[in-house]
């Protein structure tokens, strides 16, 4: 999608809804000029096919948006044309839709603001003092600019023209910037009394530094000398920098550096703080750094800010609204190192400090704990002789309990024996008797076995001329084919197959070249 084309399209929405005296979302809702600018039609009937846009509104608007597109080109007029005023003014409109944003360097001659929110000024030719133009300030813009909005301030002012229905001339401005170096430092002045006022600068509002930073999103420009400023003194403590390049100085600063704050808010949440850095310039380089549009960034980012931008001398906003702001980026990399390098010394020290203390306490308690383990052993040894008193008393009474059990078991014991020598006769007759049955048994299954094994022997000596190995072994071979099957009759060859030949040992592959059928007799 071309931003460019987005924006003029917006500002053309803004100066019809102005025009015609309606809201900005009755003319076009945002999504409609996205999709108009991402898809940049050339005609009407290419506005047809993009969603949002009827008939109706083809009618009405489709001339200008595509003038301001760039689609559409007016045609010399016939002298013989007779406009309408309504048709003149929307015809003029065009014209001016054509040149896009203009910017116009004059002074502030004229402020009148309006109770709606509104204002209209008007800037003077400097040098002439006789051209002058009447400008209008939206109440959405007014908020931004009103710092810049006083008689004798020389602004160039970037708007679209255009002529109202009742005919008077007006540049619907977008932008306004100061020029030259008093508009500048006046229009500094204003910006930081304005915020000022608004709490920016208070350090209430500030967010505190982390006492342990690690990861730092760097934003600055990737070719200038402030990067490697900042690098070099950081030192070798291990930092994670995070660079996005951005723009500092030049008509897209602003926005770039907003956008980076933003990026880094919302896609990188493990950032400890971000670091804002520039080398020195006057106050039209610096011009970015002291917008209000990167002052309320600063002031809305949820990961604190340090800045480090330009020289000694030099101050911006973004340096007053800024967590912790210094001179240069050198001075931002060494504060971040000096920081570190005191977190290391105060974690050597509270180190140190601790054994020193646990050494004292150890001290002071030796003679303490000293005394307590002789009271303990006085105790123990008390409690000891008590208690072996009563082990002594238990172990007599259970002496003369076991002595009574110990009487049983002997009288229970001669009963056992009695009754054993009783029946030990029978049970070695009993034994004497199983061990000539269990040889009997032994010896008719030894002569069993000797038998069947004279009769394998007779079976195998049988066999053996009928083992095919044996058969090979005496000279013959087996013929067959892939298959595996064995050839019985040649006719189930034919010259030129393959067949494979088993002797007793290994195998023989060979092609036939000759078939004889067998013979009749």
């Amino acid at each position: 999608m071309n931003h460019e084309i987005l924006e003029k399209l917006k500002l053309k929405r803004k100066e019809i809804a102005e025009r015609e005296g309606k809201k900005l979302f009755m003319i076009f809702h945002n999504a409609v000029l996205e999709r108009t600018a991402e898809a940049l039609p050339k005609t009407k009937d290419d506005l047809a096919n993009i969603k949002g846009w009827g008939k109706r509104k083809i009618e009405k608007y489709g001339d200008e948006i595509l003038t301001v597109l760039g689609g559409k080109k007016e045609t010399a007029l016939s002298n013989d044309k007779i406009f309408s005023v309504q048709e003149f003014i929307s015809f003029i409109n065009n014209q001016f839709s054509s040149l896009g944003i203009v910017k116009v360097r004059g002074e502030i001659t004229e402020v009148n603001p309006h109770p709606n929110g509104y204002c209209f000024f008007m800037i003077k030719d400097s040098q002439t003092e006789e051209h002058s133009v009447s400008c209008y300030l939206s109440r959405w813009k007014l908020d931004s600019f009103s710092h810049l909005l006083e008689v004798g301030m020389e602004v160039v002012v970037s708007a679209i023209p255009s002529l109202y229905k009742n005919g008077r001339f007006s540049l619907t401005v977008d932008n306004i910037e100061p020029f030259g170096e008093g508009a500048l430092k006046k229009a500094f002045e204003a910006l930081k009394k304005k915020l000022a006022a608004k709490g920016y600068f208070d350090e209430s509002r500030k967010r505190p530094l982390p006492a342990f930073i690690q990861t730092i999103g760097l934003m600055t420009s990737e070719t200038g000398d402030a990067i490697h400023d900042f690098i070099k003194n950081l030192g070798e403590y291990g930092f994670k920098i995070k660079l996005l390049d951005v723009r500092v100085e030049g008509d897209y600063a602003e926005e770039s550096i907003c956008s980076a704050i933003k990026w880094f808010n919302k896609n990188r949440p493990e950032i400890d703080i971000l670091v804002l850095i520039r080398g020195g310039g006057d106050l039209e380089n610096l011009k970015a750094f002291n917008s209000e549009s990167v002052a309320e960034a600063i002031v809305l980012s949820r990961l604190p800010i340090i800045t480090g931008i330009g020289h000694e001398k030099d101050e911006t906003i973004a340096d007053y609204v800024a967590d912790k702001s210094f001179s240069t980026p050198t001075a931002v990399a060494v504060f971040i190192r000096t920081q570190r390098e005191n977190l290391i010394a105060q974690v050597k020290e509270y180190t140190d400090n601790l054994v020193l203390i646990t050494s004292e306490i150890l001290a002071e308690k030796k003679d303490y704990i000293f005394d307590r383990t002789e009271d303990l052993k006085l105790a123990f040894t008390k409690a000891l002789e008590r208690y072996r008193f009563i082990l002594s008393k238990t172990a007599e009474k259970m002496t003369s309990g076991f002595n009574r059990i110990f009487r049983g078991f002997k009288a229970l014991e001669q009963n056992f024996l009695n009754l054993f020598y009783r029946y030990e006769a029978t049970t070695r007759q009993q034994v004497h008797n199983l061990e000539v049955i269990s040889q009997k048994c032994f010896n008719l299954i030894e002569k069993k076995l000797g038998l069947m094994e004279a009769r394998l022997k007779v079976a195998e000596a049988g066999l053996l001329p009928l083992n095919p190995d044996t058969i090979l072994k005496r000279g013959y071979s087996i013929a067959y084919k892939a298959d595996k099957k064995a050839i019985k009759d040649s006719k189930e060859v034919k010259i030129g197959d393959k067949i494979f030949i088993k002797p007793h040992k290994g195998e023989i592959a060979s092609l036939v070249e000759e078939v004889h059928p067998v013979r009749k007799s």
